[in-house]
């Protein structure tokens, strides 16, 4: 399970951002569960310098989870 706030889980789950891989475990669409760790972590940086030092890493992830995301039909309203 991706280490995520409550609020922050539910977020992702509805805009469609959250997925399950074929082990069980929670990603983000589009990548693994390492992927997914490490941008949720990234994200969290407030020290510019490890912000620019993984920059291109997340970019290249955000990009891949984006292109994920416009594959997957949204979810349907509870």
């Amino acid at each position: 399970m991706l280490n995520l706030s409550s609020r922050g889980r539910a977020f992702l789950v509805i805009v469609g951002a959250l997925a399950v891989d074929e082990c069980g475990e929670e990603i983000l669409v589009g990548l693994t569960v390492l992927e997914s760790d490490y941008f949720l972590k990234h994200q969290e940086f407030t020290d510019q310098r490890l912000i620019h030092q993984g920059a291109s890493r997340f970019q290249l992830l955000m990009e891949r989870h984006l292109i994920a995301r416009q594959l997957v039909p949204p979810p349907t309203p509870a």
